[in-house]
């Protein structure tokens, strides 16, 4: 999407440049007057284009920090400190359970 939006920008601005004259405008004939409405909606398209392309990159930019956001707090579980403490809480229970299994035994 982002390449045709690319795309269509490219040929407005290329259609718009094409037509750009460096003899002065003169208002007196009206093919000249012409000229000058078509470069104005030209340039108006233009316009709108760049408006929307910015937009589209501003939704990108805040879904990106959003998206970072979220891989931050997002807690590491399988790094080698909690394998080793997972390790000793299921050790100490199972001491635990015994501890309390042999006490039941001698009541």
């Amino acid at each position: 999407m982002k390449v045709a939006v690319f795309a269509l920008v490219l040929i407005c601005l290329g259609s718009a440049w094409s037509c750009v004259e460096s003899q002065p405008l003169d208002i007196s004939s009206p093919n000249d007057i012409q000229k000058f409405g078509r470069r104005y909606a030209e340039s108006t398209i233009a316009s709108d284009i760049s408006k929307i392309v910015d937009s589209m990159v501003q939704k990108n930019f805040v879904n990106f920090l959003l998206n970072q956001r979220e891989k931050k707090s997002e807690p590491a579980i399988d790094g080698p400190d909690s394998r080793i403490i997972n390790d000793l809480l299921k050790k100490e229970l199972v001491m635990w359970i015994q501890r309390k299994g042999e006490g039941l035994k001698n009541q």
